[in-house]
């Protein structure tokens, strides 16, 4: 069993946050074409940033995790790439079936309509 290798084996991912999976790369990336202030300049620092938030015990410092994704993700080219990006890192991992979710009434700021955030959304996971 030690031989097992975890990644190649076929799984399932329930319930797996579109707004919570990310790439730090792309957030940097993102964030820079919209001038949104980031916690972290590098994708290093940002992850642990992520990874501290998200395992600090705070709701609200979790919660924040989502201002900063969700503030890329307000574009047309934003959520393709992250739909996209999210799909090929499931895909990456060995998830044969992915259930993703997120709340397209999130992505709104920026003047997209609930359609094109669901159209925009599926046309990343179709690329990839």
């Amino acid at each position: 069993m030690s031989n097992l290798n975890i990644k190649a084996l076929p799984k399932v991912s329930l319930h797996d946050h579109l707004d919570g999976g990310l790439r730090p790369e792309t957030i940097i990336e993102l964030a820079a074409k919209i001038g949104h202030k980031l916690p972290a300049d590098n994708a290093e620092d940002l992850r642990n940033w992520f990874l501290e938030s998200c395992d600090s015990g705070s709701l609200v410092r979790y919660l924040d995790t989502f201002v900063h994704t969700t503030a890329v993700m307000q574009t047309k080219e934003g959520l393709i790439r992250v739909a996209k990006e999210f799909a090929l890192d499931l895909a990456a991992d060995g998830v044969i079936y992915g259930e993703i979710r997120w709340a397209p009434e999130q992505h709104l700021e920026q003047g997209l309509t609930l359609e094109q955030v669901v159209e925009y959304v599926e046309e990343g996971l179709t690329q990839a």
